[in-house]
């Protein structure tokens, strides 16, 4: 099996660990050379858009993976779970934006809408293709353009906008929404048997900041197995300059929450920026990954002029990625979920937001219609009358 592996793609190897433990453990110990996570990229902001994966830490090689024309010009606005989530740049009239979640592995295609908000990130909670799934989307209100995160239940045909103010990231760990909000703490939000704000946590070490700092500081959710972490950094500083500050969510008697700050990763690798859930990787430094994906390291872009860079929490120092020139380029961090069997098999789902968008659409056709006949109905009522005087 080892000798079909070697010749298989990167592709090829994560469609065969999606297959049983037995495969995921075989395709796991042979160690590929360019392993996950790998970046969706777009050349550019002023020219078309292209949207292609390729890999980031053997230098920038395509990974083969086709994305269909019909999102290649749209707006890849979200990556999480193993799906990529495009929207339409524009909005249509009554109706939103029109989305699609992609399996870039498998080419599994879900179609949804409308998304009543502009979405700048989108995360889901789970496989699209299975029951219960929840879509959450960081954006702006399309009318009144303030910053906010809707969440869409398209099994139940229902959506809400979520009473936080001044979002900054979103993550959904075990079930639960985490939301950090510019005022430094976390709102977390638990979906059974309705949305409800179950803890806020403030980041007490960053609560006294004044507010030119606080509009200069960029902050990132991570989750990592039963861990969440916060990853600050500033924006104003030259990357030589830059100090990250990482932040842990611990757990307290009866359900209690506090946020204590780290000065190290426990041998994990975070991946944030862009529009990419906060991704974690646990490396060993006997591991032969650790060449190229350095453990205890933080990987981000700053600005989109930028280059990709990391940032070691042991010396405090910053580094450049090398062979990797995405400067200019929009990008995001891309990893297959090997776990998430749902996208193999020959299920066709329910499309829950197409059907939401059916019964929005008939519900305007009939109001018209409504409203023509009552006004049709009284000019035809006032010529009678004209007519018997």
């Amino acid at each position: 099996m080892e000798m079909i592996l070697k010749r298989l793609t990167l592709v090829d190897q994560t469609r065969v660990a999606a297959v049983c433990k037995s495969w995921h453990a075989a395709v796991s110990f042979l160690q590929a050379p360019s392993p996950p996570p790998w970046l969706v990229v777009s050349r550019g902001l002023s020219g078309p858009r292209s949207w292609g994966l390729c890999t980031a830490f053997a230098g920038r090689r395509s990974l083969g993976l086709e994305i269909p024309k019909e999102l290649q010009r749209q707006w890849c606005c979200g990556s999480s779970k193993g799906w990529l989530l495009f929207s339409r740049t524009t909005a249509e009239i009554f109706l939103g934006y029109q989305a699609s979640l992609l399996n870039p592995i498998t080419g599994v295609m879900v179609h949804f809408g409308p998304c009543v908000n502009y979405v700048v990130k989108g995360i889901i909670s789970a496989s699209p293709l299975t029951a219960g799934f929840i879509y959450a989307s960081l954006g702006y209100n399309l009318a009144d353009a303030y910053k906010c995160v809707t969440v869409y239940r398209p099994w139940q045909l229902t959506y809400e906008e979520l009473e936080v103010d001044d979002p900054m990231d979103i993550l959904f760990h075990h079930g639960r929404l985490y939301i950090l909000t510019g005022s430094v703490e976390i709102v977390v939000y638990m979906f059974e048997p309705h949305p409800m704000v179950s803890s806020i946590i403030p980041i007490p070490s960053l609560v006294g900041e004044d507010e030119r700092r606080r509009r200069w500081r960029n902050g990132w959710l991570v989750g990592s197995n039963d861990d969440v972490f916060i990853v600050f950094y500033t924006t104003k500083l030259r990357s030589e300059l830059q100090q990250l500050k990482v932040f842990k969510v611990k757990k307290g008697l009866r359900h209690r929450h506090r946020v204590v700050e780290v000065n190290g990763l426990g041998g994990r690798t975070f991946f944030i920026g862009g529009f990419s859930e906060g991704l974690s990787a646990s490396m060993t430094k006997s591991s032969s990954k650790s060449e190229l994906i350095k453990p205890d390291c933080i990987y981000y872009r700053k600005h989109v002029e930028d280059d990709l860079e990391g940032y070691c929490m042991q010396t405090g120092r910053s580094f450049r990625v090398a062979g990797l020139d995405v400067a200019g380029d929009l990008l995001s961090w891309f990893t297959p979920d090997t776990e998430d069997q749902s996208s193999l098999m020959e299920v066709t789902p329910t499309n829950g937001f197409s059907r939401s968008r059916s019964l929005l659409l008939t519900i305007i056709i009939i109001s018209v219609c409504i409203m023509l006949g009552y006004i049709f109905g009284r000019v035809s009522i006032l010529r009678f009358f004209k007519l018997v005087n």
